[in-house]
């Protein structure tokens, strides 16, 4: 579901030319429940970057996390690359509702710098979908403190590899400990937490 017309155009060219057509693309408000009922439910995996909170507007990027999740199969995955903020504001009411009908899996910390020149300090939020956060009371949460990713800043090309293997060692890395869910000093932690706890490595 997108908004914006000039990107709901570029959307149904890109898959015009892979010979699709718009097959489940709609131009529109993802909180239009006439359009949203269209797609609830009919997708295993989500992964967005939200809008990030505006003054004047009414939508916090909790309510596009939440509606991520509504809209996915149950036991799905869902991520949100989101501002640390969001993991640090223990009493948002928002996190309540999330927890009642979803499960924080993991949260990793990101580089300060990886949407450079923008200056937001950011995080990865992974969740399941339909599956209540204390559904399980010996389900742990795992964070991750995923600060060195291998790159550099340049000046005119932005951030970088430092070297042609870097950033693919270090993916592997991240991969393994993350679906392991491996807890490695100075790097990740798994913690039993709650709505109205910090969601961050740092904090543990």
């Amino acid at each position: 579901i997108e908004q914006e017309p000039q990107m709901f155009a570029l959307a149904v060219s890109n898959m015009i030319l892979r010979g699709d057509g718009k097959t489940n693309l709609y131009q529109g408000s993802c909180f239009d429940d006439f359009i949203f009922d269209k797609i609830g439910g009919r997708a295993n995996v989500g992964f967005m970057n939200p809008p990030y909170s505006q003054k004047g507007d009414n939508l916090h990027e909790w309510d596009f996390i939440i509606r991520m999740l509504d809209g996915l199969s149950k036991n799905a995955i869902g991520m949100a690359i989101v501002p640390m903020s969001l993991a640090i504001d223990t009493q948002h009411s928002l996190r309540e509702k999330l927890f009642k009908e979803h499960r924080l899996e993991a949260v990793m910390s990101m580089p300060e710098e990886v949407f450079y020149p923008s200056t937001s300090v950011t995080c990865i939020m992974v969740f399941t979908a339909h599956t209540p956060h204390d559904n399980d009371e010996h389900h742990h949460s795992w964070f991750g403190y995923w600060k060195d990713d291998g790159f550099r800043k340049d000046k005119v090309l932005g951030r970088i590899p430092k070297s042609d293997d870097a950033w693919n060692n270090i993916k592997k890395e991240w991969l393994v400990a993350f679906s392991n869910k491996e807890e490695i000093p100075g790097f990740s932690v798994r913690k039993k937490i709650v709505e109205t706890d910090e969601w961050t490595a740092e904090a543990y």
